[in-house]
């Protein structure tokens, strides 16, 4: 089978467990011995990359600025790009002439924000089998963030927004399949009328790396250890994280906080961490560090602020028997087994994060127990199951 995957971002560049479920079903397709064509943006002049079975369509968006860069811009830059980008129609036209020259016989979407959302109509017209999966809420509110606490606000419910999710869902259509890795999600949109006629699936992201070789963590030396591994942004919580840690801290002295990873809210989160003891940045790891990491953890925290759809880092904190503590957000919830795998906290409040820390600092036993029970969550998650019921779905 040859199959057409299209979506903003890959390596070099990369932001999020988007990219990683894209270079997991490159990899897995590859493997399966089937032919793929990845056609991605890229801030540099276009490039053709081909490799065994594998041909890589790098095409730079003509817009003000690249996709990862709009944070750097003032607000009135990027409601112009966003004009620009739903209605790319040059990157539209080099699509469908990629597609009509490599003949797919599916063509499977990601996020399409950076490249064109008039991709689809593209697709349409030329009656290929068309596949998209869903990883965050952008087909309603452009930025994919929606903070729990603010859901039902003026700013994610008025007339704007209302606008953009009518303009998506005209834009998207009906994809012949739909893929979301979570029942959360899946009903988010079905709630706001997208996908009408689709084909529905919940089908879970498979798991980033091999279960088999995955070491446990957990190191017995007396100091109990959390970690934070994600984006470095206010949404994701991680400034309300240092401040139950420096909750935790005034009678724990026993335990440390571990933040890895980077983002454009950084150093806001380094000023807060100013004069707390035991807390460790780590900046960006590259993902063959990750073992060593988290070997040494006790507890992974999720402490998001907004809507997550499956976040991997879950999942990468289950594969190495590292149970989760976490926001009780939507799509979060769906992952977590109280007591079981993970525990959970109100959203925002650092006050029951600090508690829930605490306990676990103080329960070290009933943690180890849930460190033992992680990978049971994994069941039915790895690679080679996940590319097989993709490619059931590819087929129809």
């Amino acid at each position: 089978m040859k199959v057409c995957i299209v979506n903003n971002i890959y390596p070099p560049f990369a932001r999020g467990g988007a990219e990683q479920v894209v270079v997991r079903t490159v990899d897995g397709l590859l493997e399966s011995g089937h032919e793929v064509v990845l056609i991605t943006s890229t801030p540099e002049p276009d490039a053709i990359e081909r490799r065994g079975s594998l041909a890589v369509y790098r095409l730079r968006p003509p817009n003000l600025f690249f996709y990862t860069e709009a944070h750097r811009y003032t607000w009135l830059s990027r409601l112009v790009w966003h004009a620009l980008d739903i209605f790319n129609l040059a990157v539209a036209w080099r699509v469908r002439a990629i597609v009509r020259v490599e003949r797919p016989d599916v063509v499977h979407t990601h996020n399409l924000m950076g490249l064109s959302f008039l991709i689809p109509a593209v697709i349409r017209r030329l009656g290929i089998r068309h596949v998209h999966t869903v990883h965050d809420v952008q087909l309603v509110e452009p930025s994919a963030i929606i903070l729990k606490q603010e859901e039902h606000s003026r700013r994610y419910t008025g007339l704007p927004i209302r606008l953009y999710s009518a303009l998506m869902r005209a834009l998207i259509g009906s994809p012949t399949v739909v893929i979301s890795p979570s029942q959360f999600l899946l009903d988010f949109y079905r709630a706001r009328r997208f996908f009408l006629v689709s084909h529905c699936v919940v089908l879970r992201n498979p798991v980033t790396f091999d279960l088999d070789s995955a070491p446990l963590g957990q190191a017995a030396d007396g100091t109990f250890r959390f970690v934070y591994v994600g984006q470095i942004e206010r949404h994701k919580g991680v400034h309300i994280l240092c401040q139950a840690f420096k909750e935790l801290r005034k009678d724990r002295a026993d335990t440390e906080l571990h933040i890895v990873g980077d983002g454009s809210y950084l150093e806001a989160v380094r000023s807060r961490a100013d004069g707390i003891a035991g807390i460790e940045f780590h900046g960006r790891v590259d993902k063959e560090r990750l073992p060593e990491i988290f070997r040494r953890m006790d507890m992974a925290v999720v402490p998001s602020l907004c809507y997550e759809n499956s976040p991997t880092v879950i999942f990468e904190s289950f594969a190495f028997g590292v149970p989760v503590l976490a926001s009780n957000i939507e799509g979060i919830a769906e992952l977590i087994v109280e007591g079981e795998n993970g525990l959970t906290f109100a959203a925002g409040e650092a006050g029951a994060l600090a508690a829930k820390m605490r306990w676990c600092a103080e329960h070290r036993g009933e943690v180890r127990a849930m460190s033992a029970k992680t990978k049971e969550s994994l069941a039915g998650l790895s690679q080679r199951e996940y590319i097989e019921r993709l490619t059931e779905l590819y087929r129809g």
